[in-house]
């Protein structure tokens, strides 16, 4: 092929990067007797001058201007590439061109994803996958967003503050754990998450269902993808090795009853007779104790399960109870369920103290709440009727408390009476809030 004709000056070709000037000169190569004009690039490559020939000016043009951006950029190594080497090269800086990507970053994250990547897997799959999760994000949130949204719908919908700060504890934990859009969070994520907690496993667990409530609520607005429900259904869920599940006998509540100072009465009666959680019976009125229908009621507000129940009152509540009733007002005398506990043992240990008895008294905890759904059961041999009453679920009522005691022992403890003396005291008014 007949090479083109230099141009008319037939003067050097000069491509300057900065402080650096490379030549191209027009030169005539000889093949079978028969000259030809050839293009010569020339440059210095430290103290070795280079010479290089091309077919025509063009091609010749665009080596020149590539030669002297790398020796402009000190990058001398690069110009002892080979042609095709160099030709990749070119190839590679074309396709992040609509990137607007330089070729050793593009190069560090591919390898650093390559890291990151499952045996077989390769970085498309992945790059595909992720994209299919995210097309069915609609809305941005951080997870620190999440959770703020999550605990104002749970405010709105009327949870318990006691609820709304065991929320506030331990998904604010989370957040700070996972300072990220709601979209990236992944299972494998939540998992690592749990095994790095320096917790029991009781907390984990209960962690980790506050965790998926709120990721599921993020799925339901669209701010998470749905296939994280699957992933969430592989976390591994810690172990939780069952308590020995704790209960007063009638003589140890007989004694507690008439031991304690008069004001506590109206709370120990409720939570022995009727099983009520105790953050149930901080928020318990008594216009919500209906004596003459011998029932109490537990309002949804109230509830730990948000669902209204009625709780039967037997004889025997009802006789601790009638004496303190009064139309309206907070049933519990403190505001802080602690302080029950405290002052029942300082009473009852008072009183043994007293008697000569140096057995220290010692509080079970849910230990009422407990006894109550043990001696219910066994009473009414129901465990529906039970967890109805009690708020919870059959399967945990019988999981729990059955077998626990006889009918017998049953009808000893919601037979614990007061004193028939007792009708003719008039109870002292005490302030509440204490």
């Amino acid at each position: 092929m007949k090479a083109k004709k230099f141009p008319p000056a037939k003067k050097p070709l000069e491509v300057t990067r900065g402080n650096v000037t490379v030549k191209i000169y027009p030169t005539l190569n000889r093949v079978r007797g028969v000259d030809y004009e050839q293009p010569t690039l020339v440059y210095y490559q430290g103290a070795t001058r280079v010479r290089r020939r091309f077919s025509d000016w063009e091609e010749a043009k665009r080596e020149a201007e590539l030669v002297a951006t790398k020796l402009a950029n000190g990058e001398n190594d690069v110009l002892r590439l080979t042609s095709a080497d160099r030709a990749i090269y070119v190839q590679a800086l074309d396709l992040l061109r609509p990137f607007d990507r330089p070729l050793n970053l593009a190069v560090a994250e591919y390898v650093e994803a390559l890291g990151l990547l499952p045996t077989g897997a390769t970085l498309k799959e992945a790059v595909a996958d992720y994209a299919r999760r995210q097309r069915s994000v609609r809305e941005s949130r951080t997870v620190g967003e999440l959770v703020s949204e999550f605990i104002a719908a749970k405010e709105q919908a009327g949870r318990s503050e006691r609820h709304l700060g065991d929320l506030r504890t331990r998904l604010t934990r989370f957040a700070q754990a996972f300072q990220m859009p709601v979209a990236q969070v992944t299972g494998r994520l939540i998992q690592g998450h749990l095994d790095a907690m320096t917790v029991g496993s009781r907390s984990k667990l209960n962690d980790l269902r506050l965790i998926v409530s709120l990721l599921r609520f993020a799925v339901r607005r669209k701010y998470a993808p749905r296939d994280l429900l699957d992933e969430l259904e592989a976390v591994e869920k810690p172990e939780v090795r069952p308590t020995e599940t704790l209960i007063f006998t009638p003589d140890e509540l007989r004694e507690m009853f008439h031991s304690i100072r008069p004001e506590l009465s109206p709370w120990l009666a409720v939570a022995a007779f009727c099983g009520l959680r105790s953050a149930e019976i901080l928020r318990l009125d008594w216009k919500e104790v209906n004596l003459e229908r011998h029932f109490v009621e537990i309002k949804a507000v109230n509830s730990k399960t948000a669902a209204r129940r009625l709780v039967p009152l037997c004889d025997a509540a009802i006789a601790w109870l009638a004496p303190y009733a009064q139309p309206e007002g907070r049933l519990a005398y403190y505001s802080e369920e602690n302080k029950f506990y405290e002052a029942i043992l300082s009473d009852v240990n008072r009183a043994r103290k007293k008697a000569g008895n140096k057995t220290l008294f010692k509080w079970k905890r849910n230990g009422l709440r407990h006894s109550f759904c043990s001696y219910r059961l066994a009473l009414t041999h129901d465990a529906a009727k039970t967890a109805l009453e009690a708020g919870n679920s059959p399967t945990m009522i019988f999981r729990h408390y059955r077998e626990l005691v006889t009918e017998d022992e049953a009808k000893a403890w919601f037979g614990v009476m007061p004193p028939t003396e007792a009708s003719n005291v008039v109870p002292m008014l005490v302030a509440v809030g204490k």
